[in-house]
C-alpha cells in the first residue's frame, strides 16, 4: 500500500501533469486507473476510444482559451453544437461525452484541481436512445448501378471526371467526407498492382490504409494520373478550384446526389455517409467481421458495424416472411 507520504507526491506529480500536458495525463490515467460502471479497467478498444473523445474535447476547449480545470456547462452545450455537426442525430455520442466529463470532473476534483462538476446536472437530465435511427444505406441492386456509373471510362471534363473518382473513392473505400477533403496527391497509390488510399488519424477514426473495391481502381488510376499532370502536384487530391481550395461538404453532398440519379438510386439521406453506410454493408454481405469492417471505416468500436449487420438480419427476416406469404397465397 502506498503511504502517505508518496501518495502525497504522486498526486502533486499528477496535477502537474494534468497543468502542463493534459492529453498525456489523461492517457496515463485511463492505463492506471480509469475504470468503467462495473469497476473493471476499460479494454484497450475503449481506452483508444476514449482518448480521442478527450483530444476532440480538449482542442475544442483549447481554441477557445478554455482548460479541463475550468470549463463550465455553457462550454459543454457549445462543444455539443460543434460535434453535431459531425455526428447522426439520435445516438448515444451525447452521453458518451457527458459521461466521459463527469469522470473528469470527479477525478480532477480529487486532485483539488477543480471544485466543480458541471457535467452531472447534464448527465442527469440523459439517456440513452431506446432505438437508434436506421443507418442509410444502398440495397445491392442500387449499390451495383451506382458503380456502374463510377467506373464508365467517358467523361467530358476535369470536373466530370473528378466528380465520379469522388463518389468511386467514397463508395469503394468507405471514409468519410472530411477524411476525404485532406486527402493529399500522395495518400492514393494508384500505382501498383492493388490501388488503396491512406488516411490520416482524424478525431476518434484511426489512421489506416485502405484497399479500393475493383470497380473504382480504373476510374482512380485515370483521375490519379489525371490530378498529376495539372500545376500543383502535391496538393489537395481533390480540390474545388485551379487554386486548390478544399471541397466543400454541400459540393461532395452534391457529387453524390447527381451519381445517385444517374444510377436511378434514391435514398432519405443522399450523402457521403449513404455510401459510407454502403460500403460496410457491402462487405458484411461479403463475409467480412464486424471487427474486420470497423478496420477498414477506422472505428474504435464495432457499435456501427454491429447496427449494419441488423439490417442484414432484419431484410433476410422480411425475405423469409415474404416466402411464406407467397406459399400460403399459392395454397
Amino acid at each position: 500500500m502506498m503511504g502517505e507520504g508518496a501518495l502525497s507526491v504522486y498526486i502533486f506529480m499528477d496535477s502537474e501533469l494534468w497543468l502542463s500536458d493534459p492529453e498525456a495525463a489523461y492517457a496515463e490515467w485511463q492505463r492506471a486507473e480509469a475504470t468503467g460502471a462495473d469497476r473493471r479497467a476499460f479494454a484497450e478498444r475503449s481506452i483508444v476510444q476514449h482518448r480521442s473523445m478527450f483530444a476532440r474535447l480538449h482542442r475544442y476547449l483549447r481554441s477557445r482559451g478554455i482548460t479541463v480545470m475550468d470549463f463550465g456547462t455553457d462550454h459543454i452545450d457549445g462543444f455539443f453544437a460543434d460535434l453535431d455537426r459531425d455526428c447522426e442525430p439520435g445516438t448515444s455520442t451525447r452521453l458518451r461525452y457527458l459521461k466521459l466529463m463527469d469522470r473528469l470532473s470527479r477525478h480532477l476534483s480529487l486532485l483539488g484541481l477543480r471544485t466543480d462538476n458541471p457535467a452531472a446536472a447534464l448527465l442527469s437530465r440523459e439517456h440513452w436512445p431506446d432505438d437508434e435511427p436506421m443507418p442509410v444505406f444502398l440495397w445491392p441492386d442500387e449499390d451495383a448501378r451506382l458503380q456502374d456509373v463510377c467506373s464508365n471510362p467517358a467523361y467530358e471534363s476535369f470536373k466530370e471526371l473528378r466528380n465520379r473518382a469522388i463518389v468511386a473513392l467514397l463508395l469503394g473505400t468507405g471514409i468519410t467526407a472530411a477524411e476525404l477533403s485532406a486527402l493529399s496527391v500522395g495518400d492514393l497509390d494508384a500505382g501498383g498492382s492493388r490501388v488503396s488510399v491512406f488516411v490520416k488519424k482524424r478525431g476518434p477514426r484511426i489512421a489506416r490504409r485502405v484497399p479500393v473495391d475493383a470497380f473504382a481502381v480504373e476510374i482512380l488510376r485515370e483521375y490519379a494520373k489525371t490530378r498529376a499532370a495539372l500545376s500543383a502536384p502535391d496538393g489537395l487530391l481533390f480540390m474545388a478550384t485551379a487554386g486548390g481550395k478544399p471541397m466543400k461538404p454541400a459540393t461532395l453532398g452534391q457529387c453524390v446526389q447527381g451519381a445517385l440519379h444517374a444510377a436511378g438510386a434514391a435514398a432519405a439521406d443522399e450523402s457521403p455517409r449513404l455510401l459510407r453506410n454502403t460500403y460496410g454493408r457491402r462487405h458484411l454481405l461479403e463475409g467480412k467481421t464486424n471487427e474486420q469492417v470497423s478496420n477498414l471505416m477506422g472505428l474504435s468500436s464495432h457499435r456501427t458495424a454491429t447496427r449494419l449487420r441488423e439490417t442484414i438480419s432484419s431484410a433476410a427476416g422480411m425475405g423469409d416472411q415474404q416466402g411464406e406469404d407467397e406459399a400460403e397465397s399459392a395454397a
